[in-house]
């Protein structure tokens, strides 16, 4: 994961939750910033439109912190260029 997208996921976090940026830890789980499981969901829509990916259905329920997020949207091109 580079920086620059962990640095992207931790302003959207910032900007469209309300999260104070000096408490966003890239190894903290999503609930230590009281998102929920309806609010994740819509921080993937809010990454595929941010980052122009189609970020999976299960990554919802299956990544649970901003550096598991990040790994995954980095190996997404990757991933599309190989299908």
């Amino acid at each position: 994961m580079t920086s620059a997208t962990l640095d992207r996921l931790t302003h959207l976090i910032h900007d469209k939750f309300g999260v104070a940026l000096d408490v966003i830890d890239p190894d903290a789980p999503f609930a230590s910033y009281d998102l929920d499981s309806l609010t994740v969901a819509e921080l993937m829509f809010e990454i595929d439109d941010a980052f122009h990916v189609t970020v999976p259905d299960e990554a919802a329920t299956t990544v649970t912190t901003l550096r598991q997020l990040g790994v995954l949207i980095d190996g997404l091109p990757a991933a599309l260029k190989k299908a």
